[in-house]
């Protein structure tokens, strides 16, 4: 593997870089795209039929109306098949999500005003559809990160698609009893989406749908948006670290690798420093653990610029680069690390210090690793308690308040042309 590169992002190759990294995930979808619609709107008519038809083309696999939802006892069966040490992990992990996101709570309230009474009502939705990837690991964490602020936030019920791959993964199934879900369904992909989002004979329609998937599964959860809430559009995995001197470069490195690893060949994992002497250590870093590591075929399929070290010219700058980048995952290992972070406005989730790799972020320290990626993180943020609940306001206006601000409303209506949003009041007055 040859070194990865490294880049001044002041320089004309830096911009064209930067450039590249916003255009990075635009075309990737267009062939996708077409096969996606069609499976949609197959599901949307034929249901069953369709959504049975394509689990067999894509995963291999017949099922029926009786197979498709896992049994209860079989999931349980599966579960007690987990390694011991997988379980108790599992459990600990489960304290912490919990933990963190009991304290994202809304709010409800109720105040005052000259005209009545304004409050702020919370309520959880019905149902919600968990996407839970099959493709190239297994994931018993998306089943804790997305499931736990689901309950919390009070949703009645929760399915789960999970692609049928072979017999349900076991510490998949350990986390799904864990946490109390049993309305399991064997399918995956852009089916899986479609029946979740309109609903099949087995397959209730849901009011949101959450959890990562490949880039049909992404395309898809965009395409029924609307129909349904849904999490996010996730793309490929992101970190950016920004690191000086401080850091142990080997560290840096495998921080690199861990976003690196995910499988699709199109992740982003960055450092950014404003130490050349740094960068080169962490540039050999990188070279030395991919030659030893056990995953290297993985790691030399990435694209390139998946793997970069970024030179700036001052802190300020290395700070101003992040912003741009809005990454999904954000270490900052440097000396004055909470200094720093008081500048980074786009992060989807920060790791302070050189003991907080995202590692503990992904499986265990209790924040969610749900995040908005490709940018998003400009304007979204993780999942939690709140993507499970709606805001209701509910306005309780008196006789006399009423009175009190008729006139008003009768000049703002009219003043757009609406007349009669401006007789409603009038006559409620003069009657």
């Amino acid at each position: 593997m040859k070194k990865i590169p490294i880049i001044n992002i002041s320089s004309a190759a830096g911009k064209k870089f930067l450039s590249g990294l916003k255009a990075k995930n635009e075309g990737r979808a267009s062939s996708a795209l077409a096969v996606v619609d069609k499976i949609l709107a197959d599901v949307r008519v034929r249901g069953d039929a369709a959504l049975f038809c394509y689990t067999k083309k894509f995963d291999k696999v017949s099922v029926t109306k009786k197979s498709i939802r896992l049994e209860p006892s079989y999931i349980r069966k599966q579960a007690s098949l987990a390694p011991q040490a997988f379980k108790r992990s599992c459990a600990e992990a489960a304290k912490r999500i919990r933990a963190f996101h009991e304290r994202q709570r809304p709010a409800m309230f109720t105040m005052k005003t000259a005209e009545g009474t304004l409050s702020q009502i919370v309520r959880p939705i019905r149902r919600a559809g968990v996407y839970v990837p099959g493709g190239f690991t297994l994931y018993p964490s998306s089943v804790l990160m997305n499931v736990i602020p689901a309950q919390i936030a009070g949703v009645s019920e929760i399915a789960v698609a999970t692609p049928p791959r072979g017999e349900l993964d076991p510490a998949v199934a350990y986390a799904l009893c864990l946490l109390g879900v049993f309305e399991v369904y064997r399918m995956g992909g852009a089916q899986a989406i479609a029946a979740f989002a309109f609903g099949t004979q087995s397959v209730a329609a849901v009011d949101k749908i959450v959890g990562p998937g490949n880039l049909y599964v992404a395309l898809a959860k965009k395409a029924v948006y609307g129909t349904v809430d849904i999490d996010s559009v996730a793309g490929p995995s992101e970190v950016i670290v920004l690191a000086d001197a401080s850091a142990n470069p080997e560290w840096v490195a495998l921080d690199l690798l861990a976003q690196a690893e995910h499988g699709s060949g199109d992740e982003t994992a960055l450092c950014v420093t404003e130490d050349i002497r740094f960068a080169k250590r962490v540039q050999e870093c990188v070279a030395r653990e991919i030659d030893r590591s056990p995953v290297k075929n993985v790691l030399t399929r990435l694209g390139a610029g998946s793997l970069c070290i970024c030179v700036a010219g001052s802190r300020r700058q290395s700070i101003d680069f992040v912003n741009q980048c809005a990454p999904e995952h954000l270490e900052i290992i440097t000396k004055t690390c909470k200094k720093d972070l008081q500048g980074i406005l786009n992060a989807g989730a920060v790791f302070l210090g050189p003991y907080s790799p995202v590692a503990m972020g992904d499986y265990f320290a209790g924040t969610n690793h749900v995040l908005p990626t490709g940018g998003a993180a400009r304007f979204a943020s993780p999942l939690g308690v709140e993507s499970f609940v709606k805001r209701m306001s509910v306005a309780q206006i008196s006789k006399q308040g009423l009175r009190r601000s008729a006139a008003h409303v009768s000049v703002l209506a009219r003043t757009e042309n609406f007349v009669h949003h401006a007789l409603s009041v009038e006559r409620r007055i003069r009657e």
